[in-house]
């Protein structure tokens, strides 16, 4: 999960668990500290490290590398 928590950091955003199996966390992704707070979705692939953002448009699958960087 640690590649999850530095994509928050680089992001400026904080984690919103609402979910944990044995693959996977999931959640929301809350940008600003101000309000009105922006909040997108997530999944988390805690083998593959695969983050997948929900937002209107559809599903982005991003690649994190071990320190929560795209590739």
């Amino acid at each position: 999960m640690k590649p999850l928590v530095y994509y928050c950091r680089w992001h400026n955003a904080t984690l919103r668990l609402r979910g944990r199996d044995e693959t996977a966390v999931w959640g929301q992704l809350v940008y600003g500290t101000n309000e009105p707070e922006t909040t997108r979705s997530f999944r988390f692939n805690l083998k593959t490290w695969e983050l997948s953002l929900e937002d209107a448009s559809g599903t982005t699958v991003i690649q994190l590398d071990e320190m929560g960087v795209a590739k």
